[in-house]
């Protein structure tokens, strides 16, 4: 219906995946306002394609303008990369990879356009490139009913010439009807094989390669049900290469065109028509008899109306479901990304792109994976049916699969009876089509994933591309789990080193000790904090210490600290001597301003009828709690300077007597600094744990207090925490 004004909509979206649903939302409020509301599916279609191909191609801000001319609909999409030109629509440039890491060759949006649009281009400025598309208008009647086409003059008194009846015309309902693609395809199969009187008839469908052709709906070709099968030119098509125009075979017997099949649904003539579109070949409809030579030139004549006929919805409903079977692979692919993304070890990673694969791509899969000197170890299998796992697993153990890209069944058949795998279930799961493609991270091979289907299934060029793409997502997820897995072993071996052995822990005359120390959840940095017993010429030494942070560093300054105090306490020098020099020492290795706090002391044991003493220094580390036999707790010691921040300290010996039955606590801030949402446990807390501890051994008060902090927080393993018991028998 025409209108008096133009009417605008506007508005800049930035290349985000999430663009292409604003930009639909966006139009289809538009058109909602404005009441259009014919050929507003078609007009969101194009968008939708015309916007994800912008995002994909330019990645750059772009700009959707929606005009309502008096007689259709026009949509500008524009772009700020002039110089990157729009990929040529050619006759088969639709891609369907499932990445948007690839560049599309040609992409769906222009090819979407020659079939839906009235009229369509693309211009070039300095500053930007748009494309765009004009629907128009339908045509009214006079009572407003759409009109297909001009009335036919009226001629006086003269007698109306009888017109022959349209035999495509039952087909009109089901070509404006809203059917899928194989509905649409059923129909006209059906009808097709009726009108010109055959036994068969078929429809091909162009694909994404050129020398391909799908078989997408049959009928009177198999007793049983139909499946698609891909075949290439050759044997689509009744000539050598495809024709403009319907083409006739009358003897099949000596055609090479289905020879096989069709001779096998014993056919012996078949006439064809391909589908044209924009002035190219974009399928076949064929229909074939059991006599010889059934087909004459009208009958051609009148397939290639039909074919004229159905050929533009067919195109429109192949392209709308290629683009929803890409949306979909994206969006399994996105779904993977995420999945795979949230695991950092090898096992857990190979079974759940297993899983996936299984749920979306074939009936089993199997993962290897690559060790340093190339052989390949199977890492996860699983298949649909959990009652075939153990055979599959076994036959892939036996015969590890070859990179295989292309389907078609992994192992010969002489294969499996030399291996004496030639069992039904066995021979059934080898007979499947199936692909095995190398899983490479940076050029290097780390394994090989395989997938396979049952035998009566078989792999699109759509379900390769997307296991291509998966496959680089899992590899990326392996390598990463391998590097974590490396730099967990490396940080924990280098933990270890900067730790007392316990079996190499003393054993020190009428003291009760333990030690415990937990990292914090990042298992791949090495802690600051650390603990040390040791006996030095007749006495018995103990140290707890944290490094300001994490990570090398700091494992540094922990080495440092560790065996520059072990190698003092044996000389004899007294604890405040051993503080400076350490402190010097730090000073002089650390560049990094890694500061160091540190409880050291040395036990001298009693003389008969005496109490042990304990010299002590504790530099800027939080003072130790001493739990008297009476229940009593409070802290010991005086704090000092902290190690590693100036040089010109003095530190000083302090020396307390302990009696029998009194426990001494040390511990690094993991433990009071340990946090409950906003709640922190602080000293207090420690102090009231620690209260309840009279009467338990060295052991148990630290499963006590552990199991205290669990309790408090229960997710809170945020900072190392290292805790030395001195109990006094």
């Amino acid at each position: 219906m025409p209108h008096d004004a133009m009417k605008v909509a506007r508005r800049e979206f930035a290349p985000d995946p999430e663009t292409a649903g604003e930009a639909r939302a966006f139009v289809r409020e538009t058109l909602r306002d404005w009441d259009v509301r014919r050929s507003t599916d078609d007009v969101i279609l194009l968008v939708s394609e015309l916007v994800t191909n912008a995002v994909i191609h330019a990645e750059t801000v772009l700009e959707l303008t929606v005009r309502r001319l008096p007689d259709a609909i026009e949509v500008v999409v524009a772009d700020r990369v002039p110089e990157r030109a729009v990929p040529k629509a050619g006759p088969l440039a639709v891609d369907t990879s499932p990445s948007l890491d690839n560049a599309r060759s040609g992409g769906l949006g222009l090819a979407l356009a020659g079939a839906i649009a009235s009229s369509w281009g693309v211009s070039y400025s300095k500053e930007d490139k748009a494309v765009w598309f004009r629907i128009e208008d339908e045509v009214t009647g006079p009572q407003g009913r759409p009109s297909l086409s001009p009335p036919l003059p009226v001629r006086g008194a003269q007698r109306p010439r009888q017109q022959r009846p349209d035999p495509w015309a039952p087909l009109d309902e089901a070509l404006s009807a809203r059917l899928t693609l194989p509905e649409l395809l059923e129909r006209m199969v059906e009808h097709a094989r009726t009108v010109l009187g055959g036994d068969a008839a078929y429809i091909s469908l162009a694909t994404t390669d050129e020398t391909e052709w799908e078989v997408r709906a049959a009928v009177g070709l198999t007793s049983g049900p139909w499946r698609p099968f891909r075949s290439r030119t050759e044997e689509t098509f009744p000539s050598a290469t495809p024709e403009p125009g319907p083409v006739i075979n009358d003897d099949l017997m000596i055609a090479r065109a289905h020879r096989g099949r069709l001779s096998a649904a014993g056919m012996r003539s078949l006439v064809t028509a391909p589908l044209i579109v924009e002035g190219r070949i974009t399928g076949l409809i064929g229909v074939a008899s059991r006599r010889i030579r059934h087909f004459g030139r009208t009958a051609a004549d009148r397939l290639q109306e039909g074919a004229d006929r159905i050929a533009l919805p067919v195109e429109r409903a192949r392209l709308a479901q290629v683009e929803l079977a890409r949306r979909a692979s994206l969006s399994f692919l996105a779904e993977a990304s995420d999945l795979l993304a949230g695991t950092l070890d090898e096992q857990m990673t190979a079974a759940l792109a297993a899983q996936l694969i299984t749920s979306r791509l074939g009936n089993w899969c199997a993962i290897h994976i690559a060790n340093e000197l190339g052989a390949f170890r199977l890492l996860h299998v699983t298949h649909r049916n959990e009652n075939r796992i153990d055979v599959l697993r076994e036959l892939i153990t036996a015969l590890p699969p070859r990179e295989q890209r292309e389907p078609a069944p992994l192992w010969p058949h002489e294969a499996l009876v030399g291996a004496g795998l030639d069992d039904e279930l066995t021979l059934e799961l080898a007979d499947g089509p199936a692909i095995s493609i190398p899983l490479v991270a940076h050029g290097r091979v780390l394994g090989r994933m395989s997938i396979g289907k049952a035998p009566a299934d078989d792999f699109t060029r759509e379900d390769v591309d997307v296991a291509d793409d998966l496959t680089q997502r899992v590899s990326s997820a392996l390598e990463n789990a391998r590097l974590y897995s490396n730099q967990t072993s490396m940080s924990e071996a280098l933990q270890r080193s900067l730790l007392p052995a316990k079996e190499k822990e003393p054993q020190i005359p009428g003291v009760d000790h333990a030690v415990f120390y937990r990292p914090a959840d990042e298992r791949t940095v090495v802690g600051g904090d650390f603990y040390d017993v040791f006996a030095s010429d007749g006495r018995w030494c103990f140290a707890i210490g944290d490094v300001c942070g994490t990570g090398p560093e700091a494992a540094a300054v922990t080495g440092l600290a560790r065996h520059t105090l072990r190698a003092l306490a044996r000389e004899g020098f007294s604890p405040s001597h051993i503080m400076r020099r350490l402190n010097l020492a730090i000073l002089d290795e650390n560049t990094t301003t890694r500061f160091l706090t540190m409880l050291y002391g040395e036990i001298i044991p009693a003389a008969p009828g005496g109490t042990v003493r304990i010299r002590l220094v504790s530099a800027g580390h939080p003072l130790p709690l001493r739990l008297r036999a009476d229940g009593e707790v409070g802290p010991l010691g005086t704090s000092q300077p902290l190690l590693g921040a100036f040089e010109d300290v003095d530190f000083f010996t302090e020396t307390v007597e302990v009696a029998s039955g009194d426990v001494l606590l040390a511990v690094t801030d993991g433990v009071t600094e340990r946090r409950n949402a906003e709640e922190m446990l602080g000293d207090e807390g420690l102090t009231q744990i620690f209260s309840g501890c009279s009467g338990l051994t060295a052991q148990a008060v630290i499963a006590r207090i552990d199991r205290e902090l669990e309790e408090f927080a229960p997710s809170g393993h945020t900072d190392d925490t290292a805790m030395l018991v001195l109990r006094f028998l």
